[in-house]
């Protein structure tokens, strides 16, 4: 088959996860484990989690990290990936007062003190704490292993920097996937350029509800980007997300290659207005395994049909594809396929079965080109780039169970790097 493609993901913050402690509730189940997980983590220094849902500790913040944690700096990162919530002893790491002048997102109690909760700050505060990038070896052969040969790296502040440290990385056979970057308007000069296996992919705009831009910005934004050819892909997980988006393409106009990312609640209005305008949507299917439980009791009960649909974009002809938004998701694409198919949470419920995929359509989901996620089975054929993914069973024995453990090697470039 051709190789995989994780459409969606964000490498350098998943390989940096797996060094950090996991405080997913599918892995850590309440505050006292949360408390105990963090003191019996490894090492004197620096702490860094990620995945931490409230329903773990519903007043979790610095005042609870100080009483509960070792006395390490402790940094914890949402599973949404827009809140930081850090220890006291993280705030006199990095310089952190509260009689400073700081920015919007650092949250204060009623007495004016930090809470220890940094809202969508995550450049503010790696120039505090530091960039030092995380190697990829580990996290390349392990995508390897599922038969993944292609990427997109959907971060928001990608820059040129991150393109060279990519390409770098691939160069010293670090990395072996070839990598789309998505990013800032710093890349609009490299966009349509290739360094080594490195690309330029859509300007990726994050749509935050509570702090959205002017109407006129965004319009702007899009049509800066299409003026240089560029693509756009804008980060939707609410309902007002995504019609704002998709109000504004109407304005700006719509180039081949925009995306929406996630589309995590779209009802039929929605997926009319996206049909007509002609984008794709980049989804993740398998958050519903992993999070549905969640969703059923925190998720407002007029949006739950239409969480991270399936059948219904492809019903009204809209291009679908998937990505792992790993870290906040499993980077195993034969899970995320799986999760397409059943609609099935942890806890055995099925979510909108009337989404379901078939196990065909689950697996194109992840064989589309960067250019083109939704483009389906991408060729096997003489003159093709042979990046490609040799399974060890049939066809229909494949599609029964969408299982890793059926791929037998993976082929990135006509060289083998993975042999099972």
């Amino acid at each position: 088959m051709p190789g995989l493609i994780d459409h969606h993901a964000h490498l350098y913050a998943t390989a940096a996860a797996r060094e950090s402690l996991n405080c997913a509730p599918s892995v850590i189940s309440n505050a006292e484990g949360l408390s105990a997980a963090l003191k019996q983590f490894p090492g004197d220094d620096w702490i860094r989690g990620y995945g931490f849902h409230e329903s773990l500790c519903a007043d979790f913040g610095r005042v609870w990290l100080d009483s509960h944690g070792p006395e390490r700096p402790i940094r914890i990162q949402h599973q949404s990936g827009k809140l930081w919530i850090l220890n006291s002893l993280a705030l006199q790491a990095l310089g952190i007062d509260a009689s400073h002048h700081l920015p919007d997102g650092v949250e204060r109690d009623a007495r004016g003190e930090l809470s220890g909760h940094f809202y969508d700050l995550d450049a503010w505060l790696g120039a505090r704490w530091g960039s030092q990038r995380p190697a990829l070896v580990a996290l390349s052969a392990e995508l390897a292993s599922y038969g993944v040969t292609a990427l997109t790296d959907a971060g928001v502040e990608n820059n040129g920097a991150d393109v060279g440290a990519m390409a770098q990385a691939f160069d010293c056979g670090d990395l072996i996937q070839r990598v789309q970057l998505m990013g800032n308007e710093r890349l609009h000069p490299l966009h349509g350029t290739i360094e080594g296996f490195i690309t330029v992919g859509p300007l990726k705009i994050y749509l935050r509800e509570t702090q959205l831009p002017s109407f006129e910005e965004l319009v702007e934004r899009i049509r800066g980007s299409h003026d240089v050819g560029r693509p756009v892909a804008a980060h939707c997980v609410t309902r007002v997300e995504l019609i704002f988006m998709l109000s504004a393409l109407m304005e700006a106009g719509v180039i081949k290659g925009d995306r929406i990312e996630h589309a995590s609640v779209a009802d039929n209005d929605a997926l009319e207005t996206m049909a007509a305008l002609g984008v794709t949507v980049v989804t993740q299917p398998h958050f519903i395994a992993e999070r549905g439980d969640w969703y059923l009791d925190d998720v407002d009960a007029d949006d739950l049909p239409f969480l991270y649909r399936g059948k219904g974009l492809l019903d009204h002809g809209i291009g679908l594809a998937a990505g792992s938004d790993g870290p906040y998701g499993s980077m195993d694409p034969w899970a995320s396929m799986r999760a397409a198919v059943s609609r099935q949470t942890r806890g055995g419920t099925v979510m909108a079965a009337s989404e379901r995929l078939n196990a065909q359509e689950a697996f194109a989901l992840f064989c589309g080109s960067l250019d083109n996620p939704a483009g389906g089975y991408r060729p096997v054929a003489s003159g093709s780039i042979a990046d490609l993914c040799l399974l060890k069973a049939s066809w229909s024995s494949v599609l029964d169970t969408l299982d890793s453990r059926q791929v037998r090697a993976t082929i990135c470039r006509g060289r083998v790097v993975y042999d099972a």
